[in-house]
């Protein structure tokens, strides 16, 4: 039960309330956990000494395509060339080749790789990459396409192109740098609708503990005049408006109360019951109680605002019009009385 009290005079005085603290507490605990999206995988093929050729893709489109292609541990005494060719089945070189024979060295469809050419085609190779032990590797950007004007046809029926390295015409005969990697023609669709990659993910657990407040009563001011008045007539004013803040949680209402005490002076009385009030309220599920006449009025207690079950939490205020009417008999003079505002 909160209680305020104001003392009510034509110069009066009003006590001033105390607010009471209410608290709410939140604690966050996050936790974040994101592995990146993993690569494509690339498309390998091993050789009979342990080379390998690969790329980031085998389905290619007939149209054209450019892909890199990487080469590792290949013998570096040794020449090959790195073309798209038709597969005649294992241990056997696969040809023709798309785009057939280039010696000019500036084509991108076919390569030749040697860090020891013959002499008249220095400027014509591509030297390896020395990865030591006597091994090289390579990587080159292949132009990929389906068909040549020589009639090489790699889609036609039961023909089967590869991207291959061989030995180059100077060990014509060696099948030992022979690898192949099969390809698919067609256009690479990518990831269906919803199947892409995220950029990056990340779960948060959040969680918070709501502590109960508290019901607590506070009022503007500190004194409340109310007009001169004749004797007979009537003395009005404006009650210092009281807030009601609910945080308990609990929705169960509240009800806010006021009484007065007889107002005394040097040469006299006025009863209590002299005073009335008109009462307003703005909160959500407040209600404002009942007009009060002078002559019924405030001696006893009567309600200023009232908040049913799950009404008036968080901040309402109530306020009033007072009048008090004054007595035939009353003597001129000061008077003064207190208003106690009971919160339950």
């Amino acid at each position: 039960m909160k209680v305020r009290n104001m003392n009510i005079r034509p110069t009066g005085r009003l006590h001033r309330a105390v607010v009471l603290a209410s608290g709410l507490l939140i604690g966050l605990v996050s936790a974040t956990a994101w592995a990146g999206p993993a690569a494509a995988a690339d498309v390998v093929a091993t050789g009979p000494e342990g080379q390998t050729l690969s790329t980031a893709k085998a389905t290619i489109d007939p149209a054209g395509e450019s892909v890199v292609v990487t080469g590792s541990g290949f013998d570096i005494t040794k020449g090959i060339y790195l073309a798209v060719c038709v597969d005649n089945g294992p241990g056997q070189v696969a040809s023709p080749c798309v785009g057939g024979v280039d010696m000019s060295g500036q084509s991108h469809s076919i390569y030749w790789i040697s860090s020891n050419p013959p002499p008249y085609a220095v400027d014509v190779v591509k030297p390896y990459t020395d990865q030591g032990n006597g091994k090289g590797g390579f990587e080159l950007t292949l132009d990929i396409k389906a068909q040549d004007t020589q009639g090489t046809d790699c889609t036609a029926s039961g023909v089967q192109c590869v991207i291959y390295t061989r030995a180059d015409h100077t060990r014509s005969s060696d099948r030992t740098q022979d690898v192949k990697i099969p390809i698919t023609w067609g256009t690479d669709p990518g990831p269906g609708p919803g199947t892409e990659d995220p950029v990056a993910t990340a779960d948060q657990s959040i969680s918070v503990t709501v502590t109960g407040g508290a019901l607590s009563l506070e009022v503007a001011g500190d004194a409340v005049s109310l007009s001169p008045a004749p004797v007979g007539g009537t003395a009005t004013g404006q009650m210092n408006t009281a807030t009601v803040v609910d945080q308990r949680g609990s929705g169960s209402g509240w009800s806010l109360v006021g009484q007065v005490t007889d107002f005394a002076g040097d040469v006299g009385n006025i009863p209590a019951a002299r005073l009335g009030w008109a009462p307003t309220a703005n909160g959500s599920g407040v209600t404002p109680g009942g007009a009060v006449q002078p002559g019924s009025g405030l001696g006893q207690a009567q309600p200023l605002c009232t908040a049913g079950a799950g009404g008036g939490t968080g901040s309402t205020q109530c306020d009033a019009a007072l009048n008090l009417g004054i007595p035939s008999d009353a003597r001129p003079g000061g008077y003064s009385a207190t208003l106690t505002l009971t919160l339950s």
